[in-house]
């Protein structure tokens, strides 16, 4: 026993006085010459550098290159004034959410020079501009809107618009629910949402693509998708009624529309990688549209016809994209 931890002794005392040796010729390495100590470990890390792989960067700048930058675009126009044609009384108090630059507000209180409007806008170049157009810019996303804070008390407000913003939020439910507990109770509101039923997105779907962009259809910060008939049951699950609705077309589905919209329905439009038939006219609306426009009110549950509660009761129809139950899993064979 004695003998074999002797034997192992001698075997560790070289490799100790090694390392140990190593150790002092790495703190005493001598200094290359002309260089001071700290330039001579910089020589080193440069030397060390040089030895790794150089870092991937993708040869050109590409839409999704906009996800990794400071937010810098400003979104300039809005809707077309005409959109305020759809409002069922004067406001009093309007919040515009996602107001880019103020240019649609400023075009507000000229046709209401009476009403007061504020704006919600966390991009910070494009609340700069808006607050020379509008009454008061709040520089953060609405759901970080503390309105005790700012002064708001619930059932001022009766106007809001929100115009291409509900896409952009994680949680647009959420959202529409804490307007809905901020707002009056006959407000009006004015939402418009891209149509992802859209004739040339379900082509380009066909054919294999999904092309996101810098704004459109698939503008690169969108993060959620909507057809018209899940614009409305969001709509009706968070509270609100449909007053009334409208669309607007892009210039390639205009001569769509206009080919197509006399039927007799049902009519068979022919895509470059698709054919789609439309069973009526308000379903060849919907596939032509570019966005869709909504004025909204708040409701009561109780005061619901039985067609609108559908929106609520009704479980949304089976797909084919999506199960409820998993799918059984076949055994695997011996």
């Amino acid at each position: 026993m004695i003998a074999s931890l002797v034997k192992e002794l001698f075997r560790a005392v070289p490799r100790y006085l090694t390392y140990r040796a190593r150790l002092l010729f790495h703190r005493q390495a001598p200094t290359p010459a002309g260089l001071s100590a700290p330039g001579a470990m910089a020589a080193r890390q440069a030397a060390d550098a040089a030895q790794e792989p150089a870092l991937y960067r993708p040869a050109h700048d590409f839409d999704w290159s906009i996800l990794s930058q400071p937010p810098h675009v400003v979104y300039e126009g809005g809707p077309a004034a005409s959109v305020m044609d759809l409002l069922s009384f004067e406001p009093r108090f309007a919040l515009d959410v996602g107001c880019g630059n103020g240019s649609f507000g400023a075009r507000f209180k000229e046709r209401f020079p009476k009403a007061k409007i504020w704006g919600v806008e966390p991009n910070e170049r494009a609340a700069q501009e808006a607050s020379a157009r509008v009454d008061h810019v709040l520089l953060k996303p609405v759901g970080d809107v503390d309105w005790n804070r700012e002064g708001v008390k619930r059932g001022e407000i009766d106007t809001v618009f929100l115009f291409d913003v509900l896409e952009h939020i994680y949680d647009p439910w959420q959202t529409l629910l804490d307007l809905r507990n901020l707002v009056s109770e006959r407000a009006q509101l004015l939402a418009s949402i891209p149509n992802v039923r859209n004739l040339f997105l379900l082509q380009d779907l066909v054919s294999g693509y999904w092309r996101y962009g810098p704004a459109g259809l698939l503008d690169i910060t969108h993060i959620r998708f909507f057809t018209e008939k899940d614009m409305h049951r969001m709509f009706y699950q968070t509270g609100y009624r449909v007053l009334a609705s409208t669309f607007t077309l892009c210039p390639r589905t205009l001569p769509v529309l206009e080919k197509y919209r006399l039927g007799p329905f049902p009519v068979t439009i022919e895509l470059k990688s698709a054919t789609i038939t439309a069973h009526s006219h308000e379903d060849l609306t919907s596939l032509c549209a570019l966005q869709h426009v909504f004025l909204l009110q708040p409701v009561a549950l109780s005061e619901l016809t039985a067609k609108e509660r559908a929106w609520i009761d009704e479980p949304h129809p089976e797909t084919a994209a999506f199960r409820a139950e998993p799918a059984p899993i076949e055994a695997a064979r011996p």
